[in-house]
C-alpha cells in the first residue's frame, strides 16, 4: 500500500520501477488497508470508480476523497509549510536544493492528500500555492519537463481543458500497479494528480480528477 510519495527531480532521474511518485519517481510508505467491501460504479473508461463524497474541501481547497475510500495515513488536515511539503514531495537527497528553489518561487503553502478507492486503485492530489503566478509557472515547467523526459514505454498525455501535461506509465511497480500522472497550474496554484491502478494505467481517470480539482480552485479563487 502507498503513502506519501517522493519526487526525484530531473537532475537525479532514474528508471521508475517500484516507484510511487508524484511526477517521475517516488518511494512509498505504508498506508491504511483497502476496504474489504467493494462498491463501485462504471466510468467512461470501463474502470470502476468510487462513490463521490459530499465532505467539505480540505487544505487549499483540495477535493475530498470519495466517500467509500480509505485515506493514506500521512494525510494532514492543515496546509503544509515549505519544509513539510518539500520533505513529503521529494526524496531526501533533493530537499536542500528544492527548498531553495521553492523559496525563490515564493512558496506559501501546500497539501498532499491520497487515498485507496473501494476497487483497490489509489489516487493522490498535491497542491502548491505561491505568492505570484510566476512561481507556479516555474514549478509547473520543472515538473512537466521531467515528465516529458520519462523513458519508454511511458507515453505523454495532455488535456486541453486545463492545460494538463503528464505521462502514462504501463510498467508495473512492485505492487503490480501502473501509474498515470498529470500536472496543471492556474493562477498561483500548481496541481499534481496521480492514479495507480492494477495491471494497466488509467490516464482518463487521472485527467478527470485533475480537471475537477482545477475547476474547483478556479471557482474558489
Amino acid at each position: 500500500m502507498r503513502g506519501l510519495a517522493r519526487y526525484i527531480p530531473m537532475v537525479a532521474l532514474v528508471p521508475m520501477l517500484a516507484a510511487c511518485h508524484i511526477v517521475p519517481q517516488f518511494s512509498s510508505a505504508k498506508s491504511s488497508p483497502a476496504p474489504t467491501s467493494i462498491v463501485t460504479t462504471p466510468s467512461d473508461t470501463g474502470s470502476a470508480t468510487s462513490t463521490p463524497s459530499t465532505a467539505p474541501l480540505g487544505p487549499l481547497g483540495v477535493l475530498p476523497m470519495p466517500a467509500d475510500a480509505k485515506p493514506w495515513h500521512d494525510n494532514k488536515s492543515t496546509p503544509l509549510g515549505l519544509d513539510a511539503f518539500v520533505e513529503a514531495f521529494y526524496v531526501t537527497s533533493a530537499w536542500s536544493t528544492e527548498k531553495g528553489l521553492y523559496k525563490q518561487r515564493g512558496f506559501v503553502s501546500g497539501t498532499i492528500q491520497g487515498w485507496i478507492n473501494a476497487d483497490g486503485s489509489q489516487e493522490s492530489i498535491a497542491i502548491a500555492k505561491f505568492k505570484g503566478s510566476s512561481g507556479a509557472v516555474s514549478l509547473f515547467d520543472g515538473l512537466t519537463g521531467t515528465l516529458k523526459d520519462s523513458p519508454a514505454p511511458a507515453k505523454a498525455i495532455t488535456d486541453s481543458s486545463d492545460g494538463g501535461v503528464g505521462v502514462s506509465h504501463p510498467t508495473l511497480d512492485s505492487d503490480g500497479d501502473a501509474l498515470a500522472e498529470i500536472v496543471a497550474h492556474t493562477g498561483v496554484y500548481v496541481i499534481d494528480v496521480h492514479e495507480w491502478r492494477a495491471s494497466t494505467p488509467a490516464p482518463y481517470t487521472a485527467k478527470a480528477l485533475l480537471l475537477k480539482q482545477y475547476q474547483g480552485i478556479k471557482i474558489g479563487s
